[in-house]
């Protein structure tokens, strides 16, 4: 049977999710089996693979470990995407690349490199999707479902979109070309967040202790402030609610 996706970067929370959603039309591979780095194994994987759109899932999304290895981390945000791109134009392919809030306004290695991967991206032709999501993983929600206390910042804002919907906004927007950020569609401090998924959760709001965030000296520079205006108005309350139907408790 044909499958229509080729997945990289198997090993991400994404690329697992998106392919037990759409299993019988995914082809997942890990690192194992496609380093993006290498630019010969890339080609061969891409040139013999029937699958028309590839989802790059692959990056290095440790913030701190891409300010202590720059290098590498450019290597695999954004040099391995310009040959991700070029070679799915030559073989007639059609990327979809995974971006991040954080490329809008960067401050740090991680957010410099997911930008240069999207200036390296012919957007005529192909996709980057910016999108910040939540899923079990998250540390608000881990911890809150878990039933312990969980410090959340009153002066940190963002507007992430559940992992869930951001898989059926990609599927149902893989022929578009260009930038689509998805994200649900107002800010929100981490605090009002982690209230707001104790609601939906019914969790006691008591576990949840307000702190201020503030960039510590030596370590990777946070923006205060991710949210990005989104291409799809997504209701927050909405999607929380729809989220916790599919909601499964993340064991480490």
């Amino acid at each position: 049977m044909t499958k229509d996706f080729l997945i990289l970067g198997g090993e991400s929370t994404l690329a697992k999710y998106f392919t037990q959603t759409y299993k019988e039309r995914c082809v997942s591979l890990n690192k194992s089996k496609c380093d993006i780095t290498d630019i010969k194994i890339l080609e061969k994987v891409i040139q013999k693979s029937d699958a028309h759109y590839i989802i790059n899932c692959a990056a290095i999304t440790d913030i701190g470990y891409a300010e202590k290895n720059p290098e590498e981390c450019f290597n695999v945000n954004s040099i391995s995407v310009r040959n991700l791109d070029t070679l799915s134009r030559k073989y007639n392919k059609k990327l979809i690349h995974l971006s991040s809030d954080y490329a809008v306004n960067p401050t740090n290695v991680y957010g410099y490199s997911k930008l240069i991967s999207e200036k390296l991206i012919d957007k005529s032709k192909n996709l980057v999707i910016r999108t910040s999501f939540y899923s079990n993983k998250y540390y608000i929600i881990k911890s809150l479902v878990s039933g312990n206390v969980t410090n959340a910042y009153k002066n940190a804002f963002f507007n992430p979109v559940s992992i869930n919907r951001l898989i059926e906004e990609i599927y149902k927007n893989r022929d578009k070309k260009g930038i689509l950020n998805i994200f649900t569609e107002r800010k929100i401090s981490k605090y009002k967040f982690a209230i707001k998924v104790a609601k939906t959760f019914d969790v006691d709001r008591k576990l949840i202790q307000p702190s201020n965030f503030v960039n510590e000296k030596g370590k990777a520079n946070l923006p205060p402030n991710s949210f990005v205006d989104s291409d799809i108005k997504i209701p927050l309350e909405e999607d929380l609610l729809s989220f916790k139907k599919h909601f499964v408790p993340f064991r480490s």
